[in-house]
């Protein structure tokens, strides 16, 4: 059984989220969040944990680098895309530099190429987790260890008060 992978949309469009969410029905293994606010997507954020977010460059609340950037602060994991239908090469490079953004997507935007593109950033992201993994795991034998050590100072010390 392959593992859910949970998508956050943002966009003040209600019409561009229900396109969107069309456009990924199909996909298997996905769950779609769809927010018309930020803020409320980044309330969101804070209770379910998502492995991509796509977010609209401009809305009315905040631009989309401002609303990824501190979507990071929750959830840095998170892969990010930029959705826009106008961006200038300044607010692209803010995107990427300071939003951490992995891809720009142009709208109107092409349903074979959107799927495309999710589906790649789900491989990268499948490929990345084996190595996170493997970081997990020998945080958990260090600190194991360093429990360990601990203790047998502890004893150490012990030892040496009853000798002396």
């Amino acid at each position: 059984m392959n593992r859910i992978t949970r998508i956050l949309l943002v966009d003040d469009d209600r019409t561009c989220l229900r396109m969107l969410k069309k456009i990924l029905a199909p996909m298997q293994d996905c769950e779609v969040d769809a927010f018309t606010s930020a803020n409320i997507a980044l309330e969101k954020a804070i209770q379910a944990e998502y492995d991509i977010v796509i977010s609209d460059y401009m809305m009315p609340e905040m631009d989309g680098i401002t609303f990824l950037k501190q979507y990071m602060k929750s959830q840095p994991r998170t892969s990010r895309i930029i959705l826009s239908s106008y961006c200038t090469k300044e607010s692209l490079y803010g995107a990427v530099n300071e939003a951490q953004v992995m891809r720009y997507i142009e709208k109107p935007c092409d349903e074979h190429a959107l799927r495309s593109i999710i589906g790649q950033v789900i491989k990268e992201r499948a490929h990345a987790q084996p190595a996170a993994s493997r970081s997990n795991e020998m945080l958990s034998i260090i600190q194991s260890q360093e429990h360990i050590i601990a203790h047998q100072a502890k004893e150490i010390d012990k030892l040496k008060c009853s000798v002396a």
